[in-house]
């Protein structure tokens, strides 16, 4: 074998498998949800709250660093118009986030309930090792796209007695749109 040809074959085998020295993998948010999910409508009367839980499902390993897990709780009444929102930044494994609502309905009136419907976003997020290696070539860029596993609940509590009068976990996927320039007819 030439030694042009060993040189080659070495440095395709670095460029393939990665530096002996690997850079730590740092996660990059994007913009685009991953998932988009929502609860059908529910009524809320002024003696309830509403109580949105995201419980992150990934287990906690020792040793094992975990994948970040953002994510967006929203409640939207029946016209679309957004209620609240909690951005989080990182639910930790084997732990919850929740978003509480009280609707501002009056008590005095028969029958008042704001219609409601709960939102969760977790935005994809990729995973990769930047090439910043410290031997004579960096390692590859390898982008792995990952979300986070979680499980999103709906309870409407009776605020007198804290029973809880409805619970679900009935959730719907939202289309997401990613806007694709389009390029005009010739």
């Amino acid at each position: 074998m030439s030694r042009f040809a060993f040189h080659q074959s070495a440095l395709a085998g670095l460029l393939l498998f990665g530096s002996q020295f690997p850079a730590p993998a740092q996660t990059v948010f994007s913009s685009t949800p991953g998932s988009v999910v929502t609860t059908g409508i529910v009524g809320v009367t002024s003696t309830q709250t509403a109580r949105l839980n995201v419980l992150n499902l990934q287990p906690v390993i020792p040793g094992v660093a975990a994948i970040a897990c953002p994510a967006t709780l929203e409640f939207y009444d029946d016209s679309g118009a957004q209620l609240k929102q909690l951005a989080v930044t990182n639910i930790s494994p084997a732990t919850a986030a929740s978003l509480v609502f009280k609707p501002p309905v009056p008590s005095t009136a028969a029958g008042a309930r704001a219609q409601i419907r709960a939102v969760v976003l977790i935005p994809s997020t990729s995973v990769f090792n930047p090439g910043t290696g410290s031997g004579p070539i960096s390692s590859p860029f390898f982008p792995v796209s990952t979300s986070c596993n979680v499980m999103t609940s709906l309870e409407i509590i009776d605020d007198s007695t804290g029973a809880t009068h409805t619970f679900t976990t009935d959730l719907r996927a939202m289309p997401t749109y990613n806007g694709i320039p389009r390029m005009p007819p010739r």
